[in-house]
């Protein structure tokens, strides 16, 4: 690739980086709807807001999974799995532009 790869390969290198700070954040987003799940917002206040965010973000996920996994008895899988989706999309993504970096 000549010149053109050295002046890419620092924007795949930060692409690379943000992907896996968006799976991290992702993470942390998931994680506060899950302890939402399990203490819900009784009022109006910053516990509500944050809980109302975190499920507007991770729904769009959510919902296509549960559609296609049925609920274990009271149990619903579909943060594990995207967990684990969403681990795998971020190496794949990072590895792809870690890789791009290098040409």
């Amino acid at each position: 690739m000549g010149h053109l790869g050295l002046l890419l390969s620092p924007v795949f290198v930060r692409l690379a980086q943000s992907v896996g700070l968006l799976e991290r954040i992702f993470f942390v987003v998931l994680l506060v709807r899950i302890v939402a799940s399990f203490f819900p917002p009784r009022q109006e206040g910053i516990w509500n807001a944050i809980a109302g965010l975190s499920v507007r973000l991770t729904e769009p996920i959510l919902a296509p999974i549960r559609r296609r996994i049925p609920l274990m008895g009271m149990l619903d899988l579909s943060p594990l799995i995207a967990f684990f989706l969403v681990d795998i999309a971020g190496f794949l993504l990072s590895t792809l532009f870690l890789y791009l970096a290098r040409l």
